[in-house]
């Protein structure tokens, strides 16, 4: 939540107007991820193919994929920043987990990250 709606807040409680605020955002902090990610199919097995797509990334930069932190693949993003339908497995040492179990497929490349929950059957 962003420090303007309380300092409405407090103008609204408040019978003498606060100071004018300056430089609310700082153009050193740094921006959230515009990096997207989808997996189809969004559940599986252990084992098995999910193909990966996703787009904000770096143009021409490598996209290391990871589930549940190991990592899985990696591809080279095109001169948008997208990737479409990139092969990987689902690590086998998962086959013992319940099914129905979350764990999260992460994208990365340098300091841009996009994660999304991968559900396990059997």
């Amino acid at each position: 939540m962003s420090a303007l709606p309380a300092v409405a807040a407090c103008v609204s409680q408040a019978s003498v107007p606060p100071p004018p605020v300056v430089g609310a955002l700082s153009s050193t902090a740094a921006s959230p991820s515009a990096a997207h990610l989808a997996a189809q199919p969004p559940a599986g097995q252990a084992g098995g193919e999910v193909r990966l797509s996703g787009e904000g990334y770096p143009a021409h930069g490598r996209v290391v994929f990871t589930f549940h932190g190991h990592r899985i693949g990696d591809v080279t993003a095109d001169a948008v920043g997208r990737f479409t339908g990139v092969p990987v497995r689902v690590p086998d040492s998962f086959g013992d987990s319940a099914p129905g179990t979350q764990f999260t497929i992460g994208a990365t490349s340098g300091p841009v990250y996009a994660e999304m929950l991968f559900v396990l059957t059997r």
